[in-house]
């Protein structure tokens, strides 16, 4: 059941319909892609503001809390010097997910998606490493998969790092490395679009520290051509 309470006059449409009714939760501007930016792996306020160019403070804050008072997204207060407070979602902030998918969807067929060579100019490395394998997770094929992933890309400039995470059937990008991580490949911005399209094994486009069979276990859970 939608919580309405919180909803100020003139931002909600009052109408018995369910899509109105989740437009009252999910339509306002911005909304949706701070949850994108939630799912791709920003959890910290001025990254998600940086992610959403063109946002004001105010806006991100509102939109922060009214996902939260609608169970979408949880805030974490760290104690820390300076305190560090951090966004994540919340079970029913991940079901938004297939919202998502279908828009994606319907934009191969109708406007430009995001290709290969528009990396490094129109986007940014760092957007497309963490959005594109986002959206082409598959969470039925990571049920009984927990693996962490490193890929290191040499093209990519300053930020050439990010760490996958796979368990509970989510995948969960960041930026950074892990020494931890189960697997390590270093490769291009080719190579990591051949490897996440799943036309090539991560071995065949780069340099492979860990188990090439993990490889291709997190490999799988991704959508190919």
């Amino acid at each position: 059941m939608a919580q309405r309470a919180d909803l100020e006059p003139g931002r909600t449409y009052n109408l018995p319909c369910v899509i109105a009714q989740v437009l009252d939760i999910l339509g306002d501007r911005w909304t949706l892609l701070i949850i994108r930016d939630l799912m791709s792996g920003l959890h910290r306020y001025v990254d998600i503001l940086e992610s959403c160019s063109g946002m004001s403070p105010n806006v991100l804050s509102d939109r922060l809390r009214r996902l939260e008072a609608h169970g979408l997204v949880q805030r974490h207060y760290q104690r820390a010097l300076p305190p560090r407070v951090e966004y994540t979602l919340t079970e029913k902030g991940w079901e938004v997910r297939p919202i998502l998918l279908a828009l994606l969807d319907w934009g191969r067929r109708h406007v430009e998606p995001i290709r290969e060579e528009h990396v490094g100019n129109r986007v940014s490395h760092d957007f497309a490493v963490r959005v594109i394998p986002t959206f082409s997770f598959h969470p039925e094929r990571a049920q009984d998969l927990q693996a962490r992933m490193t890929i290191e890309i040499t093209d990519a400039g300053d930020t050439n790092t990010w760490t996958f995470d796979i368990h509970d059937g989510h995948l969960h990008p960041r930026r950074s490395g892990a020494p931890d991580a189960d697997v390590y490949l270093k490769t291009d911005t080719s190579g990591f679009f051949r490897f996440i399209r799943g036309e090539a094994r991560a071995e065949d486009v780069g340099q492979l520290t860990g188990s090439p069979e993990t490889a291709a276990a997190i490999q799988a859970c991704f959508r190919t051509q």
